[in-house]
């Protein structure tokens, strides 16, 4: 304890990475019983015990001082609380660096932004702005914003498609949780990846806005791996990538209600990217609208990949407009040679509607060692408007569908024709 406290005292004029293994370790003593402090000591709004406000703590609204550490050691008091606690962000503007938000913690804990935190320009040791991480019965609720200022990064970002890269940092990621609840929050330009829920369970996503150019790199707006039973719904996202990408080890996703554009669309991988990564099963798209992305429904795998398997995936009553690839399974992505060894299975398109500027509406390229078994295109009804800009028709003007190495099933009204049998 007597260490812990050690470390507390150094608060005030320690550097951010030993801001972060400070938040570690206390959240550990925390953990062990070790740093409770006793509820008289800690700060309280408006008589409320279990509301830890950080403008108490030091932060400050005014858009120029790091309020890194006022977040820090507000969070420490709020995982101490052995009743459910809210760490409050109020109105204002409140600049901060990387914040590890870490548990185990006593009791279920809320963070409620109701006004603006800014991200720092630099000074990231490891890729996440703010990170929460082996804590369980977490909600995040808004109506406040989380801004990236990507804008200020993006430039010197070429990672593409490499298969080696070290991205920015992602602005909100979740790793090792247990029920997790986010809404009513914003996300604007991340310098990455808007938020990133890794090896997490029975997540709940609702009524969020995530934003940034369509020209921003990398700026996926939800990104999961080893994501399981997540309910994504009623949200905006339009960014600069990838819309949502369920990726590696993702299970009993649901994603429903939710507008996408500008962006690279509703995207299931990429996939094979990793040795020996785990497979991926039950992954539903309903309801959802596009408005001028790159991609439409997409399940992307790399070349070369590790064998795994991507089964029961549908996307289901979708509406469209000026969308790109519309519906799209693309086994030769990224740059790495070789086959992909994805085995894509039981992957339904159903009841697809609205326009597209590219002529080949369905394009299904699966690979040569694993094709796509189960592959079935219902009721597309999409009217071609014009190529404004795009890549230029595979079929030569036609406008139709292509099929490599999968056995495609087509029915109902399709506004195009078939691949040859």
């Amino acid at each position: 304890m007597a260490g812990a406290r050690g470390l507390f005292a150094k608060a005030n004029n320690t550097n951010v990475g030993s801001l972060i293994l400070m938040a570690l370790v206390l959240g550990s003593c925390v953990a062990n019983g070790e740093y409770l402090g006793g509820r008289r000591g800690l700060a309280a709004v408006a008589g409320n015990p279990t509301v830890f406000d950080i403008t108490t703590n030091g932060a400050v609204g005014n858009g120029a001082t790091d309020s890194s550490k006022a977040f820090l050691n507000t969070w420490i008091q709020v995982c101490a609380s052995p009743v459910p606690a809210t760490l409050l962000v109020p109105k204002g503007d409140f600049l901060a660096g990387p914040v590890i938000f870490a548990g185990p913690c006593k009791s279920k804990v809320t963070v409620e932004v109701q006004g603006t935190i800014m991200a720092t320009p630099s000074g990231y040791p490891t890729p996440e702005w703010f990170l929460f991480e082996h804590v369980d019965n977490v909600v995040l609720t808004g109506p406040g914003t989380f801004h990236g200022k990507g804008e200020a990064v993006w430039k010197a970002d070429g990672c593409g498609q490499k298969a080696e890269c070290n991205l920015p940092p992602t602005s909100l990621k979740f790793r090792n949780i247990l029920n997790l609840d986010i809404s009513g929050i914003s996300s604007v330009n991340a310098k990455a990846f808007h938020m990133f829920l890794v090896k997490t369970t029975n997540v709940n996503v609702q009524n969020i806005k995530l934003t940034a150019p369509a020209e921003s790199p990398n700026t996926d707006g939800i990104h999961l791996s080893n994501a399981v039973n997540v309910h994504i719904g009623d949200s905006l996202i339009a960014t600069g990538d990838d819309c949502i990408s369920v990726g590696r080890g993702s299970t009993n996703v649901t994603v429903e209600r939710v507008t996408c554009g500008p962006g690279h669309g509703l995207s299931v991988g990429s996939l094979g990217k990793y040795p020996n990564e785990e497979n991926v099963a039950g992954i539903h798209f309903k309801n959802c609208t596009m408005k001028d992305t790159d991609n439409g429904l997409r399940i992307k795998s790399w070349g070369g990949s590790s064998p795994s398997t991507a089964v029961d995936i549908t996307y289901e009553d979708i509406m469209m407009t000026n969308v790109k690839n519309p519906i799209i399974i693309d086994q030769n992505y990224g740059t790495r040679g070789g086959d992909s060894r994805v085995a894509i299975s039981n992957v339904l398109f159903k009841n697809v509607r609205g326009t597209t500027i590219t002529k080949d509406e369905v394009q299904i390229m699966c690979s040569k060692s694993v094709p796509c078994k189960g592959v079935s295109v219902v009721d597309v009804d999409l009217s071609f408007v014009g190529d404004k800009g795009g890549h230029p028709s595979a079929s030569g003007g036609l406008v139709g569908a292509l099929c490599t190495n999968a056995n495609v099933i087509f029915g109902g009204k399709l506004s195009f024709p078939m691949c040859p049998k």
